[in-house]
Parts: C-alpha cells; structure tokens; sequence
C-alpha cells in the first residue's frame, strides 16, 4: 500500500479476505484509461514486494479448490459537468433513469461479454455458487449474489452512488473489460433499457424453476460456452473492432480446446483403477 502511493495510486481500503492468505485491495476512483493503468501497475507492484520478501503472490481467480477465489469487483459511474449522473434524490433506490439504464445494459449483455472480464479456463471454477462469486443475471442491493450490487446510499454522499459489478475476475485484460464495460452501460442508456426490479433473497438458494419464472439468467459455466455467445456478439465486436474481435475469438477457442483435451488428475483418480 506504501508502495502504491509512492506511485501515485491512492488506496482507500484494504483488509483480510474469506480465504487463507487472500487480500482485498481498493483503489480510489479514477477514469476508465487511468484505472486500468492503475490495475497493471497494482498487479505487478505486488507481485514484486511479495517476490522480494520471498513470497508468490497470485491474481489467478481460483487458486485453491474449496475456497473462495478472487475477483475484480469493479465500481462505475458516469459523471456530467462534476455531478454524479447515477444519482436522484426522489427515486426509492436514489438512482437516476440514467443509472438504472446503464446497470440494465451491462446485465442485458453479461453473458455475451463474459469470456472479456471472466478470460482464463480457470475463471469459471471462481464463478459457481457458493463462494460469493456471483453467477446469476441480477441486480440488489444487500444481496452479494447478484451480479450487480447498488451501494445503500448515505446523506452527504451523493457522489458515491454507484454499481459495483462483482463478475470480473485479475485475470482480465482491464482495458478490453472497462471498454466493453462502458459500451453495455451507454448502449442501455442510448436505447433506453428498463432495469428489472432488485432481487434482495439469496438467488443462491432459489430453485432452477423459480429463477427461470423471474427470468433470471445465469452466467456461461465454461470458457468455451462463454466465447461462443461472444463471437455472436455484435456488441463486443463493436467494442474491439473487427481484426481484435476475431483474433481474441481465435485465440480463446483455441485455449478451451487445449483445455478440453487434457486429461487432469482428477480423472485419473477417479477412473483409472475402476476399468
């Protein structure tokens, strides 16, 4: 954290997370281009302290099975001439229709951008039930098994009224995912998507016929479903430009298919002395 000021980035909270040895690190505010720099600057910071003192640190999103992996909680919010356009003092929720559009194009269009902030074959074993990673389409603002999360607002602090996504994981690219990020939000806003109602009860223990009666989605379970709902999106290919959109769809299935034609360790533990 010492270290990090020295370099210009401001942290605001730091404290010890759910699983062994996991840390939670948070950054001021900052726009969209120089908080991704401040991301790669982080990343490569601590990894050099923890180095230097003899120590690995990792951002992969699941280290350890059976416990919680890491994410990259991200906070957005759109700004006009110094004020916060998020907010609205007379909506129950205190956000403005701008906001409610903008969380309802990043939720519209989750699943489809999902391979861009959820990259890595690991990615998926973070983001399953249980582990407060979220996996289902939705958005609250206690319940921390939605996707999207509305802070409770606080008189005084209009400014801070924003979402916070909790689907991202460090392994992401954070240009590609803020770019991607921002086209969802500002394409509800342009079209003028209608947000859903919050979901406050645990979506963790709602049956798969209770979810799908609400509409509730659910995040793709794999890397390869993932690349395959975004090579069918226009969105995306809007947001990285023809020749990256193809090349990142490229070399995505290609590491699934890598993945996929492996035979782990589990497998054979499990197999293997049976037939």
């Amino acid at each position: 954290m010492l270290a990090l000021e020295q370099l210009g980035i401001h942290v605001e909270y730091t404290h010890h997370e759910v699983g062994p040895s996991q840390h939670e690190i948070d950054m001021r505010y900052a726009p969209a281009l120089k908080m991704a720099d401040d991301c790669m600057t982080y990343r490569i910071t601590v990894k050099e302290y923890a180095m230097k003192y003899g120590w690995h640190a990792t951002f992969m999103p699941k280290p350890l099975f059976g416990e919680n992996g890491s994410g990259m909680h991200t906070h957005q919010s759109l700004f006009k001439e110094g004020r916060n356009a998020f907010y609205d003092a007379d909506d129950q929720y205190f956000l403005s229709p701008t906001g409610k559009a903008f969380i309802a194009g990043q939720l519209r269009h989750a699943r489809e951008i999902s391979s861009i902030f959820a990259q890595w074959v690991n990615s998926y074993k973070r983001l399953v039930p249980g582990f407060e990673a979220p996996v289902y389409v939705a958005w609250s603002r206690r319940n921390r098994s939605a996707l999207v999360r509305v802070p409770l607002y606080h008189p005084g602090k209009e400014q801070a009224t924003r979402m916070e996504l909790r689907c991202p994981d460090p392994a992401c690219n954070p240009y590609l995912t803020f770019a991607a990020l921002l086209q969802a939000g500002l394409e509800g806003i342009e079209k003028g998507y209608e947000l859903p109602e919050p979901m406050e009860r645990n979506l963790y223990h709602l049956s798969p016929d209770e979810r799908k009666r609400q509409g509730i989605e659910q995040l793709p379970e794999t890397l390869g479903e993932a690349i395959e709902l975004t090579a069918e999106s226009e969105l995306v290919l809007r947001t990285l430009g023809e020749h990256m959109f193809n090349r990142y769809v490229e070399i995505k299935r290609k590491e699934w298919e890598d993945y996929r034609i492996q035979v782990s360790r589990w497998e054979l533990d499990r197999y293997l002395a049976v037939l």
